[in-house]
């Protein structure tokens, strides 16, 4: 038997099957017991800080988050919260690129906040930061999930659907853009609109694709002669047609049917009646007006809605889902320099953020699912009057536009807030890379994406349901005091699982019986608790069945071998193995233990199993299942 030492481990419930003649895959730690089920990230392309403050002090007059102060000596003021997204946990987040480090623009705090032009110096695109948040891995800008040497990165969406649950993104720009197809599929070329859309369109592994792009109407929603920018004309044909397994909506009326519940498939493609944006590139000159003062376009859904349907559908999923909803015309005013378009935007963002809000109190919880609102990037650089451009401060009067100034049309490096709620929050909390002088705890854009590929969700995605027939069984390590008790001890105590399945299947006779023999997987404990007086673990199989045909338990028995990681043996752990007869494994028997001199580390359980077979046995495949549990020793 091959011997695997498992020296990275999780802490959970662990259960170890054993199966005579037949198959069954092992079960792995839920290594985080509070990871969340659904998770929503609320991607507000390019809305920093500032963004923010522009909406709420048009609103209220006043904000959080505003800074002012010479390079140098820049602080933050306080203020009341606005939006219900400000009463979230709250971490800054760092939104380099490949590109960005390749220049020089590492995230430096004395930097940013000494230099004013620090920020300008090569920040990332929306595609290498949504990369970078959906993947875990920084790319150079323009590449879509696709490392320089070309690998394709699998993405959240990808991991949600090896895990059993559903997967969508829904933008207010083309569906294809930059930041929902990050989300969705790889390609070397943010801007090969056509091959994104046709890849999304195949992707087995998204269940609802919302935005705009639609070829046969133009920005102020007015139908027009085709023009197949962003959905070739046959992918279009195809699933407007039902020639594909989507369920194809378009029309104000079907957004707005289904955020009312009537969702009738589990896989929607929704097309809105508008060629780039819902509204931010409408006609009409919006300088000097007010939010709303320009007409919107009436055939449209806004974000907000589409939000609500696409929920109701993945919904559907008991297993979970992950959803990433973006604001993405936010980004395209910040370009623009649009304080008032920027407003708009920003509000149908956050009107779409109350609504998941209510979505999530309504029909799942904050136990189950965690709630994500942020940035890829800040655009624009939104600060003080354009005629200072250094960090002055923003101003403003409720219900007028606000004094602020733009200082570029492009992107910037500095950080972006991260608002979270729900499920899993306490270890993104705990995953901060940095401190800010100004902004505070900080993380990185890859950090939550690997967060959940190592901890969250890796260990799902790994299992895989027993067979027909299979008989799994759960341990559950006990006495760790896991729930923050007086018995919680520094460091952790773990129990691990190798890959394999234990089949018996040598065989020769022993008088009136028929001895089989094979192998038990590994287990490994690793002990890095800082005092202990030791661990135990104990074994017991249930009976060996084929239909009513049974081998009782007490004729499975086993041979110890408890090794170190160098595979050697450990002093005192040495256990008399269970020979079959007798008890045998029907009753829990002690596999290994440790005291407090040699527990400390990775230590290796293995044995060989033997069943003393009544000559009487009918033939067949017997199968059963091993429970292990660890003990600390007290």
């Amino acid at each position: 038997m091959s011997k695997k030492i498992l020296q990275r481990t999780g802490t959970g419930i662990l259960s170890l099957a054993v199966l005579a003649g037949a198959a069954i895959a092992p079960a792995h730690a839920d290594t985080t017991s509070n990871a969340p089920d659904n998770v929503i990230v609320m991607i507000g392309d390019g809305m920093g800080y500032n963004h923010v403050v522009n909406t709420n002090l048009y609103e209220t007059g006043q904000s959080k988050y505003i800074t002012a102060g010479e390079p140098g000596a820049v602080t933050q003021q306080d203020g009341e919260a606005v939006q219900v997204y400000e009463d979230f946990n709250l971490l800054a987040m760092e939104t380099t690129s490949l590109t960005s480090l390749a220049n020089g623009a590492k995230y430096d705090s004395s930097a940013a906040w000494g230099d004013f032009n620090w920020a300008k110096n090569s920040p990332t695109d929306s595609a290498a930061a949504g990369t970078a948040m959906a993947t875990g891995t920084k790319v150079t800008n323009g590449a879509l999930n696709t490392d320089p040497d070309g690998n394709v990165l699998k993405t959240m969406s990808e991991l949600a659907h090896e895990t059993g649950r559903s997967a969508g993104v829904v933008a207010s720009v083309q569906y294809n853009h930059a930041t929902p197809a990050s989300y969705a599929v790889a390609n070397p070329d943010r801007n090969a609109y056509l091959e994104i859309g046709d890849s999304m369109v195949n992707a087995e592994y998204l269940d609802v694709v919302m935005g705009a792009g639609h070829p046969l109407y133009d920005d102020s929603g007015e139908q027009r002669d085709a023009k197949y920018d962003y959905i070739s004309e046959d992918t279009f044909n195809a699933v407007s047609n039902g020639q594909t397994d989507w369920d194809y909506i378009e029309t104000k009326s079907d957004f707005e049917a289904l955020a009312n519940g009537s969702a009738s498939s589990d896989k929607i493609f929704g097309l809105a009646q508008v060629a780039t944006t819902l509204q931010q590139n409408r006609p009409g000159d919006s300088e000097g007006t007010l939010p709303g003062e320009v007409p919107f376009n009436d055939n449209v859904p806004d974000l907000a809605t589409m939000s609500e349907g696409a929920l109701n559908v993945l919904g559907t999923n008991n297993d979970g889902f992950h959803l990433m909803i973006e604001g993405g015309a936010i980004d395209w005013t910040g370009h623009a320099n649009q304080t008032t378009r920027n407003i708009e935007e920003t509000q149908d963002f956050n009107k779409a953020v109350e609504s998941v809000v209510d979505w999530v109190e309504t029909n799942s919880s904050w136990d189950e699912t965690l709630l994500v609102v942020t940035a890829d990037h800040e655009t624009g650089y939104l600060g003080g009057a354009g005629d200072d451009p250094n960090f002055t401060e923003m101003t403003g009067t409720a219900g007028e536009l606000p004094t602020v100034g733009w200082s570029s049309g492009n992107h910037t490096n500095h950080l972006v807030p991260y608002f979270f709620k729900g499920a899993g929050s306490d270890a993104i909390l705990n995953s901060t890379v940095g401190t800010d002088e100004v902004r505070g705890n900080y993380i990185d854009n890859t950090t939550v994406a690997n967060l959940f590929k190592e901890q969250f969700w890796t260990e799902k995605s790994d299992t895989e349901e027993p067979a027909e027939g299979d008989i799994p069984v759960q341990a559950e390590i006990e006495g760790l005091g896991q729930d923050g008790g007086d018995n919680q001890e520094p460091g952790s105590l773990v129990l691990s699982v190798s890959e394999g399945t234990a089949t018996l299947g040598n065989q020769r006779n022993a008088g009136d019986r028929l001895r089989m023999t094979g192998d038990m997987p590994s287990v490994t404990v690793t002990d890095t608790r800082a005092q202990a007086n030791g661990w135990s673990v104990a074994g017991q199989s249930s009976d060996l069945t084929t239909g009513k045909e049974k081998v009782t338990a007490d004729h499975l028995g086993w041979s110890p071998h408890v090794v170190d990681e160098d595979h050697n043996s450990i002093p005192g752990s040495a256990v008399r193995g269970t020979m079959a007869g007798g008890e045998g494994l029907a009753v829990p028997q002690t596999l290994g233990q440790a005291n407090a001199d040699n527990r400390v580390g990775s230590t290796e359980l293995a044995a060989g199993l033997n069943l003393e077979v009544p000559v009487d046995t009918e033939a067949g495949t017997y199968q059963g299942a091993l429970s292990v549990s660890l003990f600390p020793v007290d």
